[in-house]
């Protein structure tokens, strides 16, 4: 597994977890084909989507999966 590193971008292809926790996410603009940055790694983690920020939790339990592009 390798995490994005700050200013790395991906398409979230999946996301994996609790079903309450993926649809406050979907909610919230992060699902499958969206575009996302990491801002900030680890505790919070910080990503960039559609002219927002969002923060998550350790202790939130879903894995994201992006495909990223590295030409």
């Amino acid at each position: 597994m390798q995490y994005l590193s700050p200013g790395e971008t991906g398409c979230i292809m999946e996301i994996d977890g609790d079903n309450g926790l993926i649809r406050r996410l979907d909610e919230m603009g992060l699902r499958t084909g969206v575009e996302v940055r990491m801002v900030q790694p680890g505790t919070p983690c910080i990503v960039a989507l559609n002219h927002q920020r969002l923060s998550f939790r350790g202790e939130e339990d879903a894995v994201v999966l992006v495909e990223v592009d590295r030409q």
